[in-house]
C-alpha cells in the first residue's frame, strides 16, 4: 500500500511500487493528483487546547470502478465494446448485496444481486436509519477517528446526522462530476454553512469527507478529506487531506460474500489515512 499527505502528492515526487506497470503509474499519479484547497495547519499547542471534539461524517460520494464492472459480470458486453457495436446502457446508482453503491453501466441482464438506486429520492442522512441497508465508508471513518482520539483521552461526540455535500438531489446521481464538484467546494469552504452551536461544551468540530473513491484497472485508491471548524465562529482552523492506493486486486470477487473483502481492504487503508491526517492536525497520537 503507498500513502501520502497533501505536502508530498503530485504526479512528479509520487513513488510507486515497481510492480505497476509504466502506463498504470501515470495514470494513477493523474488520478490522485487534483485541484485541492491548501491545507491549514493550526498551531500544535492550540490544537492540545481542544478537549471535545464533534466527529462529524460528510455525505459518502458512490464508488467508481474503471473498467465498468458490467464487463465481468456480463462477458459478451466486452465484445460487443471491441466490436466497436452500439450497445449503449444507462449509467446508474446501485447498491451491491453488501450495501456498496456503484456508479455504473446496468443491464436488463443483470442477477438479482444488484439494487438500482432511486436517484430522485432524497437520501436519509441519519446514521441510524438505514445503515443495514447502505455502507457508508464516511461512518467507517468517523468511528474510527473517534476511536483513536478516545484512545488518547479526547471526548467525542459522534453526531447522528450526516453533513449533506452541497448539491442539488437532482445531481446526486450516477455522474461522478456532480459528486466530485460538491466535494471539492465542501473542502474549500473556509467557513461553515452549518450551525453547530447548539452543540454545548465542543471545543472543535471535525468533518470527515472522501475524495477519490474508486478502482482502477482493480487497483483501489482511496482519500480522506478533514476539517476542523470552530463552532462559535464556523471558520474552519485546520484542513488536510491523505491518501492512499493497494494494488491488491479488487475485482468482482471483492464484492462476493456481502461485498465484505472490498469492505474490509477499504476500511483497512481509511484507518491508516485517519492516524495521518489527525497526526497532520497536530494531534500526536500515541
Amino acid at each position: 500500500m503507498q500513502t501520502s499527505s497533501e505536502p508530498t502528492v503530485n504526479a512528479e515526487n509520487a513513488v510507486y511500487q515497481p510492480i505497476i506497470n509504466k502506463n498504470v503509474a501515470v495514470a494513477l499519479a493523474l488520478l490522485v493528483n487534483g485541484c485541492w484547497a491548501p491545507a491549514i495547519k493550526p498551531p500544535v499547542s492550540e490544537i492540545t487546547k481542544l478537549s471535545t471534539i464533534l466527529v462529524v461524517p460528510v455525505e459518502s460520494p458512490p464508488l467508481e470502478i474503471i473498467p465498468d464492472p458490467l464487463e465481468e459480470r456480463i462477458p459478451v458486453y466486452r465484445h460487443y465494446r471491441n466490436m466497436s457495436v452500439d450497445f449503449s446502457l444507462p449509467k446508474r446508482l446501485y447498491r451491491t448485496s453488501g450495501g456498496v453503491i456503484i456508479a455504473g453501466l446496468v443491464s436488463e441482464d443483470d442477477d438479482q444481486d444488484l439494487t438500482i438506486q432511486d436517484e430522485q429520492t432524497s437520501p436519509t442522512l441519519a446514521i441510524a436509519a438505514g445503515s443495514e441497508l447502505t455502507w457508508t465508508p464516511t461512518l467507517v471513518l468517523a468511528q474510527q477517528t473517534a476511536t483513536q482520539l478516545t484512545e488518547n483521552n479526547i471526548k467525542v461526540i459522534l453526531n447522528r446526522y450526516y453533513y449533506r455535500l452541497p448539491m442539488a438531489d437532482a445531481d446526486r446521481n450516477a455522474q461522478l462530476t456532480h459528486w466530485h464538484d460538491a466535494i471539492s467546494e465542501w473542502y474549500g469552504q473556509n467557513v461553515t454553512a452549518v450551525d453547530y452551536q447548539h452543540y454545548a461544551g465542543i471545543d472543535a468540530v471535525l468533518e470527515l469527507g472522501f475524495g477519490n473513491y474508486r478502482v482502477f484497472e482493480g487497483q483501489t485508491s482511496v482519500q480522506v478529506l478533514m476539517k476542523l471548524i470552530d463552532p462559535h465562529t464556523r471558520q474552519v482552523i485546520a484542513r488536510t487531506r491523505a491518501e492512499t492506493f493497494t494494488v491488491e486486486r479488487a475485482g468482482q470477487a471483492a464484492f462476493n460474500r456481502d461485498s465484505e473483502p472490498f469492505k474490509q481492504l477499504v476500511s483497512e487503508m481509511s484507518l491508516h489515512l485517519v492516524k495521518q491526517g489527525l497526526n497532520d492536525i497536530g494531534w500526536r497520537l500515541q
